[in-house]
């Protein structure tokens, strides 16, 4: 059994640790959500599902960004660390919100934000909005596909 096979197993439980781990570690969700769509899980709790997993995961992410990034990352110099603080507080908000669509290097994003000492409430602002256009995105694509495939298929 698959990675994705095992998710989808699981339903909707499986779709909530996916979104939660896809925010950490880049594996994409998309298949998970076509899937549970195409086997006919209600879309509203597949969104609603897919926005909370997405979200905790983000928070997770900046936590490990926080705690656990600071021990790994260290810069060799005050200034250059001074740089990277002043570049994300510049472009920290709009680097959060289209993170989620950038394969890999978005799912980094979260942590340089708790790397960074990003506010949290603006953090939990941004990445929610993000996290949300990004699921609906998906959902609703997966529907159109699923109803363009029904087409062809039939």
């Amino acid at each position: 059994m698959g990675l994705f096979e095992l998710f989808v197993s699981y339903g909707i439980l499986g779709l909530f640790l996916t979104g939660l781990i896809s925010s950490i570690i880049p594996i994409p969700t998309e298949p998970v959500v076509f899937t549970l769509l195409d086997i006919g899980k209600k879309p509203e709790i597949i969104l609603i599902t897919l926005v909370i997993g997405s979200i905790l995961g983000a928070f997770l992410g900046y936590l490990v960004g926080i705690y656990g990034l600071r021990k790994i990352v260290r810069f060799h110099s005050m200034q250059k660390e001074r740089q990277v603080q002043l570049h994300f507080r510049k472009y920290g908000t709009l680097y959060l919100l289209v993170s989620p669509w950038i394969p890999l290097v978005g799912d980094l994003a979260p942590m340089i934000a708790g790397r960074e000492n990003y506010d949290l409430k603006k953090f939990l602002i941004v990445i929610s909005a993000a996290k949300t256009i990004k699921s609906i995105g998906i959902v609703y694509l997966s529907i159109k596909a699923i109803e363009w495939w029904t087409v062809f298929v039939k």
